[in-house]
């Protein structure tokens, strides 16, 4: 324990030292990441499938391939899915991976500011609830997920996928590999939007991180703090908001970024809490853990807990707290 105590001060140490110096960080770009392709994300149009419009509902999306070539390199685009039941009361209708459609050059054309190949992609319910097998009309409910993945083959064979792409991929220059599209209700434009005070439903114990007396701050102190809830470009369900610094080891002072919430008719999702310290085996996440329920007709305030340090390999176990948004 005491040597796993060690390796995690000293990696946070060296991450605090290589950012305080600019000359010393090292510097991303397009022209450095030696990618083959990946789909850039221009538009999000829609981006869930409306429970009151099942048959009359699509994900649309436009991308463009970003090769070094304008998109020319690209010899062909596939996009598979899987289903998520998350309902299987009536018998489990997920299933595993499978190629939904395949794009070759024949369907791209310049798209986006650049101009580089590009296409629409547009995801009918009722094809790809066809091609999962679930079809029929009370198959697909709220908290149902459809899961998505595409690949690039490159004119000269190689694949590119989320499986062997760097993160500043998506994390920088605005890729899209994979998506999820849930079977949702729709929410109004000010529903959960605005100024929402945070503060801890639980919170574990600091002091007892690692042992040994040994204290990390991990959690951060919310008196006061308030984020702003913002709507997603081609979602009516999601909603992100910046954390920053605030939440997650601030003695260390690294940026935990935008999470996005998901609201799914009564069940609320959010995406992992990541930052840039790791004991070696990723960025240390807090992950969303349990249910976290909400009223559609009263936004003043959910309660969404995460189970801490789930990766990032510092701890051998979870530790578990919860926060409080409250409408401002």
């Amino acid at each position: 324990m005491l040597k796993k105590v060690l390796f995690l001060l000293a990696a946070v140490s060296v991450l605090v030292t290589g950012c305080k110096d600019d000359e010393l960080a090292p510097t991303v770009t397009q022209d450095t990441l030696l990618f083959g392709a990946f789909p850039f994300l221009n538009e999000l149009k829609t981006a869930e499938f409306d429970l009151a419009d099942l048959s009359g509902s699509a994900y649309e999306m436009d991308v463009y391939f970003v090769d070094n070539a304008g998109g020319q390199n690209v010899g062909q685009y596939n996009v598979y899915v899987s289903f998520d039941d998350n309902n299987p009361d009536g018998g489990d209708l997920s299933t595993g991976r499978a190629l939904f459609k395949s794009y070759g050059p024949s369907d791209f054309a310049p798209l986006g500011d650049k101009g580089n190949l590009g296409l629409t992609v547009r995801i009918p319910f009722s094809e790809v609830a066809a091609f999962v097998g679930a079809s029929n009309a009370d198959d697909v409910i709220s908290g149902d997920r459809f899961q998505f993945s595409t690949e690039i083959v490159h004119v000269d064979g190689r694949v590119f996928s989320s499986g062997n792409s760097t993160p500043a991929i998506t994390n920088a220059f605005g890729g899209i590999f994979d998506f999820n599209v849930n079977a949702t209700c729709p929410l109004p434009d000010d529903f959960f939007v605005g100024t929402y005070a945070l503060s801890y439903d639980e919170v574990y114990d600091e002091f007892d991180l690692f042992g040994g007396g040994t204290f990390v701050q991990a959690l951060g102190d919310l008196s006061g703090v308030t984020v702003d809830l913002t709507t997603v470009a081609g979602s009516t369900t999601r909603r992100n908001f910046l954390l920053g610094e605030r939440l997650w080891l601030p003695t260390y002072g690294f940026d935990v970024g935008s999470p996005t919430l998901e609201f799914a008719c009564d069940v609320v999702t959010s995406s992992n809490v990541t930052n840039s310290a790791s004991c070696g085996d990723g960025p240390i996440g807090a992950i969303q853990t349990g249910t976290a329920s909400f009223d559609l007709t009263d936004d003043s305030t959910i309660t969404i807990g995460y189970n801490d340090f789930a990766t990032g390999g510092c701890l051998g176990e979870t530790k578990f707290f919860s926060i409080v948004f409250t409408k401002q």
